[in-house]
């Protein structure tokens, strides 16, 4: 008997059993979308509190009330979460609510409404952003609606501007001028706000720092303007505060002209690192010159010419990572890529170096407070493979350098499996066990046996 031919056959009362005991045998909603039975038990579900079990967004989305309950308990578990489980919770959200041009439009209007019952409105924004960004990745044409929740539509010929270039995804020198006319040469500039938008940040840090990226340099300074004035410009009673634009320009302008000029000559980066190391402090010159050292490191040709300079790049990316805690999964994905790429223009034992340097660069992030993401990338290392024991004995070695007692749940769950691996850390244990992997095993030991005797 078919799924849809069960569900025909049971009465109301068995329903709501299902419904309570939390659907012992899960539907596939997503096989039967015309159902109208099954339609009626997905409202019951939501209706019960169980939207936990209606496990396809596509079925929830064909009813109002039910989609905005999916949507209600997303967003409290975004509010909740444990730092450490944000991204998961954040990407389960924003794939749901971007199933469609219209649970979008649904889901920014809900967003929106939270504007006036909110204490602060950076998460709110944030949170909208991040939804911005899963719609333009499944290609949803979505930018005159996210223009219009922004307010632009207000000022018609910035709208056009907008519109024109972030549907297109790519900036030009008309467009450019009416966005420089209407915030630079305006008395009473529009909000900074409708700048602020990801994607035209986006384009505008690629036009700045991408390698080989040509601009007019008729309009640069329009490019550098509005880049500034979108990073430190903000609206307070409808007046906008410019206290820092003119240092944050020209914080992006010199990071700009040396990362040009280091991409013709990377023997000049190694002069110019401690001015970088002074402009990196400001957000969006990190963002910009982290862009920089990844459109460098992930050319291909860049190992099989300058392999020796791919230090002064790691260094920066150091930097980066002990200034600003937002840029730490970007860092982290960056070498993650770096540490599984092949290279096989280089001697092995050249290749092995490299993965030894951003092994330790991992170790850095580490120590900058990006602790479970990075150990727990390594314990996958060590599930699939991917990675010479070598490198993975180095990473804990380091690691167990820098930690001490208590270690928490989390830590020990993912570092554990990595440390009794004999395979890995067998070369780093004395005879007498005073050597650290010894005593971080009978520290977690110690601990495992206060745990049970609590309970006793």
């Amino acid at each position: 008997m078919s799924v849809q031919q069960q569900i025909v056959i049971i009465g109301p009362g068995s329903i709501h059993d299902i419904v309570y005991y939390k659907l012992r045998m899960r539907v596939r909603m997503w096989q039967y979308p015309d159902c109208l039975m099954l339609k009626f038990t997905i409202k019951l579900i939501s209706d019960a509190g169980y939207q936990g079990e209606i496990s396809s967004a596509s079925s929830a989305s064909h009813q109002p009330e039910v989609f905005a309950g999916v949507v209600k308990r997303g967003l409290v578990q975004l509010v909740s979460a444990k730092p450490t489980d944000v991204h998961k919770y954040l990407s389960e959200f924003t794939q749901m609510v971007c199933l469609s041009q219209q649970t979008y439009f649904y889901s920014q209007a809900i967003l929106q409404s939270l504007k006036k019952h909110s204490a602060t409105d950076n998460l709110r924004v944030w949170l909208s952003q991040e939804v911005q960004r899963e719609a333009y990745k499944r290609k949803h044409d979505v930018t005159n609606m996210t223009l219009h929740f922004n307010g632009v539509g207000k000022h018609p010929r910035l709208f056009e501007a907008l519109a024109s270039m972030i549907s297109r995804t790519a900036l030009n020198p008309a467009d450019i001028s009416i966005l420089y006319r209407h915030f630079a040469e305006d008395p009473n500039p529009p909000p900074a706000k409708y700048l602020q938008i990801p994607q035209l940040l986006e384009l505008l840090v690629q036009s700045l720092f991408k390698p080989g990226s040509n601009i007019n340099p008729d309009h640069k300074e329009k490019y550098l303007f509005i880049l500034a004035y979108a990073a430190s410009v903000y609206d307070e009673d409808g007046v906008p505060y410019k206290n820092d634009l003119e240092a944050t320009k020209k914080a992006v302008e010199t990071a700009h002209t040396i990362c040009l000029r280091a991409s013709d000559s990377h023997a000049e980066l190694q002069v110019e690192i401690p001015t970088l190391f002074e402009f990196i402090k400001y957000p969006i010159v990190s963002l910009g010159v982290l862009r920089w050292v990844e459109y460098t490191l992930t050319d291909t040709s860049f190992f099989e010419v300058a392999a020796e300079s791919s230090s002064l790049f790691l260094v920066l990316m150091d930097e980066i990572a002990a200034c600003h805690r937002l840029q730490h999964p970007y860092i982290l994905d960056l070498l993650k890529r770096l540490v599984e790429n092949s290279y096989p223009m280089l001697e092995v034992h050249v290749q092995l170096e490299l993965k030894k340097s951003l092994v330790d660069h991992l170790v850095q992030l580490f120590g900058c407070g990006h602790v479970l993401p990075v150990v727990d990338y390594m314990h996958w290392c060590m599930r699939m493979e991917t990675l010479d024991q070598s490198l993975i004995r180095h990473f804990v070695s380091e690691v167990l350098s820098i930690v001490q007692p208590p270690y928490s749940k989390d830590f020990t769950s993912v570092f554990l499996p990595l440390v009794q691996d004999q395979e890995i850390t067998g070369p780093l244990i004395n005879s007498d066990k005073s050597d650290a992997v010894s005593m971080f095993l009978a520290e977690c030991s110690r601990k495992s046996k206060k745990k049970k005797e609590r309970k006793l």
